[in-house]
């Protein structure tokens, strides 16, 4: 088969998918082309994982997730595995896999050449490998092509096409966005951009596809998560300012933002997840001046630990000490309604309060945790570390309007209803807003 052949194979969705890594990128991904009537071949390592898949249950949370897996589970176009050897039959190959920092803060990409490794053997002419996966800019040609060339022994271009087709979407909520998200391909040619994108396109036939250089694909998925991440510090910033000037920069940026052409300033909050601070690094990992992302990153790792130092200094004035103190902290993800808990400041608040000393009961709706009744009871402090919808309205009020003392009310996203606190005699802390 020529490359000409397998785009038109593709076109003509006559063709079988595989996807190597099926976590919470790899598998929606794999979903979504299997739901749509593309053979899709899964692979993953993790065996307690792909025995999950089998039995119709998501590993994790996801949007629709569990209704299109069930409807799959006796069919034919979903079939998973741990053995590389069923990706013989793909046709095009998606890597999914985790990239992540060494102890230098450098990428490791010791997944990625895994899976590569895996391959040897089984890819045959004419496939094309898509890097899903997040990488430094300048992977695909200067990591992935050689190591194809020199290992596998394989002609890039002729025997494998390749191409960058970063992922863009939100955790939780892939299967929603896949198939209206644009893409961005990066193909180390000019038939791997065709022919990856023309894979996409399956997703969505009016799905948008810009076709850059590799380099650029790779880049605009970076910097995309740098933006928002860098966007955010500002808000934290900001929200630092406002204490100081006794202000509430919540009030502020939401008055900004109202009919503002210009608006859109993010809130203030704890920062996180599995990709916002980390791609700061892949993206300057050959930078060779200073860059205001280590400031970015000062700053929003900084909130969990102001929170919590705030919080031991009111304790502190009302002749008490987080020492031994019972507290609990609401949420574990690292944003509201989600259960990834990867990189969460709910988990850095978590660890630096039992430094401290602190008791603490965590509760979290999707997590097998305590209870809300019995987590605030006798609690010393009760901390929003993850703004989840069911603990906006202060719903434990009724749990502790007896307490003696009441609890303090820690409140990192500016949520909770200062009079509602007020009313119910509770102090209230509130990220971003002087007292």
């Amino acid at each position: 088969m020529q490359p000409q052949d397998l785009l038109d194979k593709v076109r003509s969705r006559d063709f079988t998918l595989g996807v190597v890594g099926l976590g919470r990128v790899g598998l929606p991904l794999a979903l979504a082309y299997a739901v749509r009537g593309v053979r899709t071949i899964g692979v993953d390592l993790d065996e307690s994982r792909i025995a999950a898949i089998r039995a119709g249950g998501m590993p994790f949370q996801e949007i629709d997730g569990q209704a299109v897996l069930e409807g799959l589970k006796d069919s034919d176009r979903l079939d998973v595995g741990t053995d590389y050897g069923r990706l013989r039959d793909a046709d095009a190959i998606f890597i999914t896999v985790g990239t992540l920092l060494n102890s230098e803060f450098r990428p490791d990409y010791s997944h990625i050449e895994e899976v590569l490794t895996g391959l040897a053997g089984i890819l045959r002419p004419v496939q094309i490998l898509m890097l899903r996966s997040t990488v430094a800019p300048g992977t695909l040609v200067r990591r992935v092509k050689p190591f194809v060339e020199n290992n596998l022994q394989l002609s890039v271009g002729r025997d494998v096409l390749l191409a960058s087709t970063p992922e863009r979407i939100a955790a939780g909520k892939a299967l929603q966005e896949l198939p209206m998200l644009p893409e961005i391909v990066g193909g180390i040619d000019d038939m791997s951009s065709q022919v990856a994108a023309a894979v996409l396109k399956t997703l969505n036939e009016e799905k948008t596809v810009h076709i850059t250089k590799p380099e650029g694909a790779e880049l605009a998925k970076l910097f995309t998560n740098v933006y928002r991440y860098v966007t955010f510090a500002l808000a934290n910033e900001f929200a630092l300012l406002a204490e100081v000037n006794g202000a509430d920069a919540h009030e502020i940026i939401r008055a900004s933002n109202e009919g503002y052409p210009r608006g859109g300033i993010p809130l203030p909050g704890p920062c996180g997840g599995p990709c916002l601070a980390k791609d700061g690094y892949f993206l300057v990992e050959n930078l060779t001046f200073p860059d205001f992302i280590l400031t970015a990153w000062k700053l929003n790792e900084g909130v969990p630990a102001y929170m919590v130092r705030r919080l031991k200094q009111r304790l502190d004035e009302r002749g008490e000490s987080l020492d031994g103190a019972k507290v609990c902290v609401l949420g574990l993800g690292f944003k509201a309604e989600i259960d990834d808990t990867r990189q969460s400041p709910a988990l850095r608040i978590i660890e630096m309060l039992r430094s401290e000393g602190a008791n603490v009961v965590v509760c979290d709706p999707f997590h097998e945790t305590a209870d809300l009744e019995s987590g605030v009871k006798g609690a010393s402090a009760i901390v929003l570390a993850t703004n989840h919808k069911v603990y906006r309205d202060l719903p434990f009020l009724k749990y502790i309007e007896r307490a003696d003392p009441p609890p303090i009310l820690v409140d990192c996203w500016g949520e909770w209803d200062g009079e509602k606190a007020r009313a119910a005699n509770l102090d209230l802390l509130v990220f971003g807003k002087g007292d």
